[in-house]
Formats: C-alpha cells, sequence, structure tokens
C-alpha cells in the first residue's frame, strides 16, 4: 500500500510558503504535504466563503484519489471548516462505494475550529464579536459592500509567541487579508457527522485559541474525537514541526497497517 498523501488546508492570512517547516519535517519522514493556497485568501478577496475553499481543497485532492491514493487532510485554525466539509462524500468508503479509488482516510485538527454542530461559524466559536487584533476592511463594491477580515499589530505575539522574534515578524509580514464572509458563514457540516478517524493536535502553548478551548471544542465534538498535544503556539507548524509530523506519521502508519 502506497503512503497516504497529507493535505493541508491552511489557517487564516497565512499563506501556504509559511508551512515549509512541516513540509520539510514530513519529506523527512517519507510524506509528501500539499498546501494549496485557499480561494478565500488574497488581497481583494471578497464576498467568497468556505464553499470555495472546500472546492480547492477537493480539487487538490481529486487527482490523487485517481491514482488510488488516499488522503489524510488537516486543517489548522479556520482551515478546520473547509477541511471538515470536504470530506463529505469524498472518503475512502465513499468513492469505493461507487467503484472508486483513493479517498480521504482520516481527518486531523491543528488548534483549529472543529465544529461541533451545523450552523456555527468562526464568529459564532469567537463569541459573537471580534476581538481587539481583528480588522475589518472595507472595500468599494458595485452593488453592496465588500469586506475583508485582517489582522493587525496586537496579533504578532498571539499568533508567534513561541518563536523568536526576527521570525515571528518575517511571518507576520507575510500575511494577507481573507475574505470576512468566510468567518461569518455557518458550517452545513460538522464534525460528529464525519465518518473517518478524526484526530484533534492541541496546541499547548497556544496565546490565540487557549489550551482549554481548543480541549472544549474537540470534547463537544464528540469522544471518539482523539485528542493529542504538541508543545508548539497557534503557529506550532513553525515552532516544533518535528512534533506535529510525528503525530501526523503515526496516523498514516496506522492506516498502513490495517
Amino acid at each position: 500500500m502506497d503512503k497516504p498523501v497529507i493535505l493541508l488546508a491552511h489557517g487564516a492570512w497565512h499563506p501556504p510558503i509559511l508551512y515549509n517547516p512541516l513540509k520539510y519535517a514530513l519529506e523527512a519522514r517519507g510524506y509528501e504535504l500539499v498546501v494549496p493556497e485557499l480561494a478565500t485568501m488574497g488581497v481583494g478577496k471578497a464576498g467568497l466563503s468556505w464553499d470555495v475553499d472546500v472546492a480547492m481543497l477537493i480539487e487538490t485532492a481529486t487527482p490523487l484519489f485517481d491514482q488510488g491514493r488516499n488522503v489524510i487532510i488537516i486543517g489548522h485554525s479556520y482551515g478546520g471548516i473547509p477541511a471538515c466539509i470536504a470530506t463529505r462524500g469524498n472518503t475512502v468508503d465513499d468513492r469505493r462505494a461507487v467503484g472508486k479509488r483513493g479517498g480521504f482516510s482520516d481527518l486531523a485538527f491543528l488548534s483549529a475550529f472543529a465544529m461541533p454542530a451545523r450552523g456555527m461559524s468562526v464568529l459564532s466559536v469567537s463569541g459573537g464579536s471580534w476581538p481587539s487584533w481583528h480588522n475589518i476592511i472595507e472595500l468599494e463594491a458595485d452593488r453592496e459592500p465588500q469586506k475583508q477580515l485582517f489582522v493587525n499589530e496586537e496579533a504578532k505575539d498571539l499568533l508567534y509567541n513561541d518563536l523568536p522574534p526576527d521570525k515571528a515578524q518575517a511571518m507576520f509580514d507575510s500575511l494577507v487579508p481573507c475574505s470576512y464572509k468566510a468567518f461569518i458563514t455557518g458550517v452545513d457540516y460538522a464534525v460528529p457527522e464525519v465518518t473517518i478517524p478524526r484526530t484533534f493536535i492541541v496546541c499547548e502553548s497556544d496565546a490565540l485559541f487557549l489550551p482549554e478551548h481548543q480541549k472544549g471544542l474537540a470534547t463537544a465534538c464528540g469522544e471518539d474525537v482523539k485528542q493529542v498535544s504538541v508543545s508548539g503556539g497557534h503557529s506550532a507548524f513553525a515552532s516544533v514541526p518535528e512534533e506535529i509530523a510525528d503525530i501526523l506519521a503515526r496516523i498514516a502508519e496506522e492506516q498502513i497497517g490495517q
């Protein structure tokens, strides 16, 4: 059996290149990490919701499926929403039932929005209002107001509290705004509905999405959602990529051994 490919739905504002430390750590273990740029992210992107990100993930995964590859999908932060929804109808069993090869075999969350119920959004899970480190950008539009969501300097220490100052600044300078609509639209598919194994990776030093809140969200998604921890902060993919790579490799090895 071929090793599964790992597909990552990145967090808001973070370009795929920032996940290279995790990519290299997985490559050293013999695994491929694919990180497409989500469609809701970029200068001028507005009026788009998580559905276009789901479509991007499925578009990326389908050629792998058609090669007979199994894919482990992991969502970081906001990316947990499209990662979860992308599995709907696209698991290994779903595809086998219609005579197709490959499919999503496992779902993982990295300090992510793992939604316990339909209708929940990033905004609702965040308490219904945006914290002070968010900025809302109003764009000119022909017919209706269009908005983007971005971060200000206050977010830097929350996102990168466990990174050296120079690396934190370099990552912060790489961030780009995202479509506001993606953060206020409720999901139409929730974690308890997912039919493949699910793992929530808790970031124990996270200053933005506190560990107790991560664990509470994971627990609300069901007893069969496995919880594991890494020592890093919200951007653990950059600070402790080896720890995350070890967890993903274990998930893959369990699958290969079946």
